[in-house]
Order: structure tokens, then C-alpha cells, then sequence
């Protein structure tokens, strides 16, 4: 699993998701450092914490975090993972390799795997589950939880066309909008407007390896996008949510959007 995400679902303010995400990232330093005595506070190029942990343990300490805190799962906060599985597909094997947890699926057990995480956690997001041309797979995902954002990032590139071909399979309900993927700022509007013609909601994302640019806070805005992706902690993080904050105020953001 590449991230855990926190998701601020019951918060009513941009500025209120913000400190809820921020509270529960401190907390589970907390438990980590309390878990890992070597822990050394490591994030990955993404903002997040890098311990070395599987992927089961990870999970459970993040969801203590939201509940040490009093939050419910699904209620005031929800988390959100990351697959990844490009990254473990073995096209030679058609199998997911999952070298450092030691154990092999098949494309049949990928989908159990992904659907026992998504409902033992509860989750509101889940991106990249299968692997990238597994458009089949992503529809069975899709199908079966129809209520959370079933993600396309590899799947769909911030690629028009590609969008189109996984509408036209139903292979998901959401898609990772990144601009310097697309190419231009033309390109990824044009990957917005067939997104949005359709209904498949957006999720403007930042790239590894971050600058503290916070122009995607207005392009998360201008497309419609569900939710900003940006991370939490490092000054790179914090400009796109001082953006959103700025933008908030003058009233170009009203409320929080329905997932």
C-alpha cells in the first residue's frame, strides 16, 4: 500500500477538515513513536509517515488515531488508501507480488483484498486497487461499493480518452486529476469537463516530491473536484491549505462538498 489517507467527512469548514486531518497526523506520530522506539519522525515524498510497518498494522494504527481522538470511522472522519497495485502487478506472472508482506494474489484475490480493507476500515477512497489495465477488475470493484470513491490514478493517467474508455466500462466513479500529467492546463480541463459531464467526481492531486507552489488549490476549485490531496505537514502541504483557506474566505468555497 503506497498512502493512508485521512478524510475529514463531518467537518463543515475548509479550516475545521484542516485541523481535524492535522490532529489525527499527530496523533499517530504519537502511537508510532510509541510503537517503533526508532521511529524518526520519516515522511515519504508524498508528506506522510514512513514507518516501517505492514500494510494490516498501518492500517489499525491509523484507525486508532481517529478514535483515540473520538472520532468514529465513517462518521466524522473516514480513511482512504492508496493501492498502488501497478507497482506489485508482475506482468510475467499475472500475479500481485507483495514482496516485503510475503504473500502473491491473483487478479481474483486482489479484489478480495481490496474489498476486505475497504470494508473492515470503512473506507471512503480507494485508488489504484487493481492494477493499471485492469479495467474489468476496477468495474467489479466499482460495482460492489457503489458509495465510496472508487479511484482511478493509473487507471486513468489524466488522460481524456482513457477517461472515456473506463466511463464507457464503468471501471470507476472517480479520477486522480494531476495538471503536469495531462501535459497542459488545456489538457487536464478537457479531462475535467468529460469527467464531470459523466459524473465521475475528481480528486486534484499533488505529485511526489512537492514544491510549495499553490496553484492546484485553484485548479481543485475551478474543476469541481471533490477533494484536494495534498497531504498535511511540510511547507510544501501547508501552501496549498493556506490557499484553500484564503479562497474560503473570500467566499469562493461555501461548505464542504457531498462525497
Amino acid at each position: 500500500i503506497q498512502e493512508i489517507l485521512i478524510c475529514s467527512i463531518g467537518t463543515k469548514t475548509i479550516r475545521d477538515a484542516i485541523e481535524t486531518n492535522l490532529a489525527v497526523h499527530k496523533e499517530l506520530r504519537r502511537i508510532l513513536e510509541k510503537e517503533d522506539p526508532s521511529f524518526t519522525n520519516g515522511r515519504g515524498d508524498e508528506g506522510g509517515w514512513a514507518p516501517k510497518l505492514k500494510n494490516e498494522k498501518a492500517l489499525e494504527l491509523s484507525a486508532k488515531a481517529c478514535e483515540n481522538l473520538g472520532f468514529t470511522l465513517g462518521k466524522e472522519v473516514a480513511l482512504g488508501v492508496d493501492f498502488a497495485s501497478s507497482t506489485q502487478w508482475n506482468e510475467e506472472k499475472q500475479k500481485y507480488v507483495y514482496e516485503r508482506a510475503g504473500f502473491v494474489n491473483s487478479s481474483e484475490q486482489q479484489i478480495e483484498f481490496a474489498a476486505d480493507i475497504i470494508k473492515k476500515y470503512k473506507l471512503i477512497y480507494a485508488e489504484d486497487a487493481v492494477h493499471e489495465e485492469a479495467f474489468d477488475d476496477m468495474a467489479e470493484l466499482t460495482a460492489k461499493f457503489p458509495n465510496i470513491l472508487v479511484t482511478g490514478d493509473d487507471l486513468t493517467v489524466t488522460n481524456k480518452d482513457i477517461l472515456t474508455k473506463a466511463i464507457n466500462t464503468k471501471s470507476c466513479n472517480a479520477a486522480i486529476l494531476k495538471v503536469n500529467q495531462a501535459g497542459s492546463l488545456y489538457d487536464a480541463f478537457e479531462f475535467a469537463k468529460v469527467a464531470n459531464q459523466n459524473n465521475i467526481k475528481l480528486i486534484t492531486s499533488h505529485r511526489s516530491g512537492e514544491s510549495t507552489d499553490s496553484h492546484i488549490a485553484h485548479i481543485g476549485l475551478a474543476t469541481k473536484s471533490k477533494m484536494l490531496k495534498v497531504g498535511i505537514v511540510g511547507g510544501e502541504r501547508v501552501a496549498k491549505l493556506n490557499e484553500l483557506i484564503r479562497l474560503s474566505e473570500h467566499d469562493l468555497i461555501r461548505g464542504m462538498a457531498e462525497i
